[in-house]
This record gives structure tokens, C-alpha cells and sequence, in this order.
């Protein structure tokens, strides 16, 4: 009695191989987690692609200079005086003074508080007592306030010095490519 063979070809011992050997000497495959055989993994690839070569790596463009690190421009150049009376507003004081500004806000806080702490304590004990138990909570969100100004305003500045850097970069690269071309 002849079966007709299933939709994936003869099943095994049947068709012209015949018997239960795999055809083409390859050994037999072990079920996979399914049931289904799995296929023998291709020169060493456990995926079957690739044969466990890396790719292979792009060469580098010919004769191009390395890049460069972007030019520091006039803005870290100057000392600070000379960028505090820098009409142009080329160059920031910004980063260069924050430690300081920070340091006086932390300062002018806590003089602040202190002041208030003592008033409060003139004015009577209880109101000294609760202001030194909860008055710093508004000295810390002022602190917190001040400190996310200053973070934005350094941001700012660093944004547009490395605005001015890339731009002056891209520059270079344009004039070299009409240089070379």
C-alpha cells in the first residue's frame, strides 16, 4: 500500500533513500523543543549564518586628515576680567563664575536663615523653636531653586559654546572639501 507523501516531502523509510539513514551522509537531527528537527548549525554558527566570522570592517577613507578636537574659540580663552567687560558677549562668565555665585547663594541662604531663627527666638520661644525645627525646609527649596537657575543658565552657555564649536567645525570641513574639489 503506497501512502501519499506529506506536505514536507517522504516521510523516513520511504521514497528512494529508503530505510531510516538520512540521505546525503549527513547524521541523523535530534528533535528540537518541539518535535520538529532542528538544522545542523553552518560553519560553526549556531544560527546558521555567518559561519562565526565577524564582518568584515569598513576601511578608512583615503588620505583624509584625523579629526580634530573642536577649537576651544575666544570664550574659554579670555580671563575672566577680560570676558566681564567683553562687550560683545562673545565669550561667558557664567561657568567660570557659578562655583563662586553658587557659594555666595549657599551663603546669603543660610545668613538668611540664621537672621530668622533669631528673630523668631526674640520674638518667643516657641516661634524660635519652630523655626528651627521646620524653617529650613523653605531655605532648602530656595537652595534648590537657585541651584536649577544656575544648572540652566550653565547649560545655556555650554549649548552655545558647543553650537559655536560645531559650527566652526563644519566650516573648516566645508572650506577643505571646495579645497579639494
Amino acid at each position: 500500500m503506497t501512502q501519499n507523501p506529506g506536505p514536507y516531502g517522504p516521510e523516513d523509510g520511504e521514497g528512494p533513500a529508503g530505510g531510516n539513514r538520512p540521505q546525503g551522509g549527513q547524521p541523523p537531527q535530534s528533535p528540537g523543543p518541539y518535535g520538529q528537527p532542528t538544522p545542523p548549525a553552518q560553519s560553526g554558527s549556531p544560527y546558521g549564518y555567518g559561519g562565526g566570522q565577524p564582518y568584515p570592517q569598513q576601511s578608512p577613507p583615503p588620505n583624509y586628515p584625523p579629526p580634530q578636537s573642536p577649537n576651544r574659540n575666544a570664550v574659554e580663552g579670555k580671563n575672566f576680567f577680560a570676558a566681564l567687560f567683553d562687550f560683545s558677549f562673545q565669550s561667558f562668565v557664567t561657568v567660570k563664575f557659578a562655583k563662586f555665585i553658587y557659594a555666595i547663594l549657599i551663603l546669603f541662604i543660610a545668613l538668611g536663615y540664621l537672621i530668622v531663627i533669631v528673630t523668631a527666638f526674640l520674638d518667643s520661644a516657641a516661634a524660635g523653636l519652630f523655626v528651627l525645627l521646620l524653617g529650613w525646609i523653605p531655605a532648602m527649596i530656595y537652595l534648590i531653586l537657585f541651584r536649577i537657575t544656575l544648572e540652566f543658565m550653565i547649560a545655556l552657555v555650554r549649548t552655545s559654546q558647543n553650537t559655536a564649536g560645531t559650527r566652526a567645525e563644519i566650516e573648516a570641513l566645508r572650506s577643505d572639501l571646495k579645497n579639494r574639489g
